[in-house]
């Protein structure tokens, strides 16, 4: 519509010309009242015809403008109703689009409330920690104050610890015995010794630390060869393993003839073919048959410390690199890799970190010695929720568990040992034992069902096995006998 139409339907327009009319209608019924009055006076003088015409040309007149008069009103009063109507709609909208408003602002102050009390139960229950925190440091420092005295001396900064200065597993005296590091002893008897020819004769494959292994001796002319085989497949990722020896014969007085050897086993500097390594002319064969064979029979023992692996584990399933530095507190570093974590996280769960990390200032720095950076990856990812604990993984999570004193994390191993894992029995009761863990202990006496299952359990040393363990297979023994 243009502009004019606009001025046009103004209400202010319309009322100054109805006005305007209105002036124009009183001033005419004026005229016409005169006009009356002079009709009366004359009293309609007939001789006068053309005023009798003029003065009906006027009343006609008159009479058409108040009916354009009142048109006009009827338009004007349709255009006002109109647009009453439509500015009671535009008020009836803006009353709509302000009570939206109010309330969205009331159901965001309702969330923003919601989320205070969260906040404040959060604090409460952080404040309540750091408290439980400071009790429990207390009363460590009131129990071994000579001890925390001595550690403080050592330290050279006091936002930076190293953990060798520490003691590897739990601060309380009662504290189960030390795990010294990924070590393991393999052992074997070795029947008819003194008939063992050019062909290797394998010990009964054992696995430690998600790697296959067996022992395995041969005659080397007037010599005995001792070797320890890797079974894990070469074929695989790249992987690798450095690891430490001791080759041992026991000889029939107990003493040990015993050599040393390192050797890295794996993939990683393009080793395709050789997963063995030993000693060659280990002992002279006189000497083995004087010394070493009783009865036909050599014990032979390895003891292998695995000092440092990779690709053992797999992808990653969560990152602590630097990517997690700005969602953390604290850095741990294990051996060249860094480890942004929260502090408070470790702490609620690890009776060790607690004691180590409680008096680190905010992005202070912690070095973990005799664990590999691989591990503790897998042990972190455990303590942060995630499914980490498998097969591959469940033996290094439980030696870290118990270096750490983490209770919850033990657990979880064990019931994985229990519900979901396929390891042999004799593996299990292994595990079991080296870790005190009860319940897969029972769950192992449970499934033996023959006397097969029972020999096969059974170390080849048994005077080194654990003694409430013997206990429990000789009533498990003399039950299936009974």
């Amino acid at each position: 519509m243009s502009d004019t139409t606009d001025n046009a339907n103004n209400p202010n327009n319309l009322m100054s010309k109805f006005q305007k009319l209105q002036s124009e209608t009183n001033e005419i019924q004026s005229i016409f009242s005169k006009v009356s009055q002079l009709e009366i006076q004359s009293s309609f003088d007939a001789t006068s015809l053309s005023g009798n015409r003029m003065l009906k040309d006027f009343c006609e007149s008159m009479i058409n403008r108040e009916k354009e008069q009142n048109k006009f009103n009827e338009e004007l009063m349709k255009t006002m109703k109109a647009q009453n109507t439509e500015l009671t709609n535009l008020q009836n909208e803006q009353d709509k689009f302000i009570e939206e408003n109010f309330k969205t602002m009331k159901d965001h102050n309702q969330e923003l409330e919601h989320q205070n009390s969260e906040l404040k139960l959060q604090s409460e229950q952080v404040l309540k920690e750091i408290r439980s925190i400071k009790s429990d440091l207390e009363e460590l420092k009131n129990q071994y104050p000579s001890e925390i005295q001595s550690m403080k001396k050592l330290m050279n900064v006091p936002d930076s610890v190293d953990s060798s200065l520490l003691p590897d597993t739990s601060v309380k005296n009662n504290a189960s015995a030390s795990v010294t590091g990924k070590e393991f002893v393999l052992k074997h008897v070795f029947e008819n010794a003194s008939k063992i020819g050019a062909s290797p004769v394998y010990s009964e494959e054992e696995e430690h630390f998600n790697i296959p292994w067996k022992m395995y001796v041969y005659r080397n002319g007037n010599f005995m060869n001792f070797c320890l085989h890797c079974s894990k497949s070469l074929e695989v990722d790249e992987w690798s393993a450095q690891t430490s020896k001791e080759y041992s014969f026991v000889s029939n007085q107990g003493t040990k003839k015993t050599r040393e050897f390192s050797h890295e086993f794996g993939t990683k500097n393009g080793n395709t073919k050789f997963n063995s390594t030993g000693w060659n002319k280990f002992v002279h064969w006189e000497i083995l048959e004087k010394d070493y064979v009783r009865d036909g029979k050599l014990r032979a023992e390895i003891r292998v410390k695995i000092t440092d692996t990779t690709g053992l584990y797999g992808k990653p399933l969560r990152n602590f690199d630097e990517r997690n530095k700005s969602f953390s507190d604290v850095v741990i570093k294990v051996k060249e890799k860094k480890f942004y974590v929260f502090k408070l996280l470790l702490v609620a769960q690890s009776a060790y970190f607690k004691w180590l990390l409680s008096e680190i200032s905010p992005n202070g720095k912690v070095k973990l010695s005799g664990i590999e950076s691989e591990d503790f990856q897998v042990f972190l990812e455990v303590l942060h929720g995630e499914p980490a604990i498998n097969e591959n993984t469940v033996e290094v999570v439980l030696y870290l568990a118990e270096k750490y004193d983490t209770h919850a994390v033990t657990k979880k191993c064990e019931q994985f040992l229990i519900d979901g894992s396929e390891k042999k029995m004799k593996k299990k009761l292994q595990l079991a034992t080296k870790y005190k863990l009860e319940q897969l202990k029972e769950h192992c006496f449970d499934n033996i069902n023959t006397a097969a299952e029972i020999r096969s359990m059974i170390s080849s040393e048994i005077s080194e096995m654990d003694p409430l363990t013997m206990a429990s297979l000789f009533q498990k023994s003399l039950a299936l006998l009974g």
